[in-house]
């Protein structure tokens, strides 16, 4: 009887079980439900890349905008330190002129002195009325 079984019915037993399939209608929707919780997953992988994606595009703007904002405050730093150094520049040719001046004026004031003190040193002629003799 073993042998019957082992030659005849086993073999039966396989052959109907693998030609029938293995797989039954429970297998096929649990296939069928994990084939769309696949696909829900990949969509909301899909969703949230998309999401990155638009993240990084307005990070990337954001740091352009920066990037332009920075270069216009350092063109505006240049100008502002130009601006000082002509300003520095302007206030020394002030102060050298303003000391060009002062001397010009002592140099003036020392000569009109002079020129008073050599009035005063020279003998005053006094004019005489007519017919008066001196």
């Amino acid at each position: 009887m073993n042998n019957v079984l082992r030659v005849g019915v086993l073999p039966m037993i396989l052959g109907a079980a693998l030609l029938a399939g293995c797989a039954t209608n429970e297998d096929l929707k649990m296939t069928q439900a994990a084939a769309d919780a696949a696909r829900a997953q990949a969509e909301q992988a899909r969703a949230t890349a998309d999401q990155a994606i638009a993240a990084a595009q307005a990070a990337t703007q954001r740091a352009d905008q920066a990037n332009s904002a920075s270069q216009q405050a350092q063109q505006a730093a240049a100008n502002a330190h130009n601006d000082s150094q002509v300003a520095v520049a302007a206030a020394q040719q002030a102060k050298d002129d303003a000391a060009a001046a002062e001397q010009r004026a002592e140099a003036e004031r020392a000569a009109a002195e002079a020129e008073r003190a050599a009035q005063a040193a020279q003998p005053r002629r006094t004019r005489l009325a007519r017919g008066e003799r001196g």
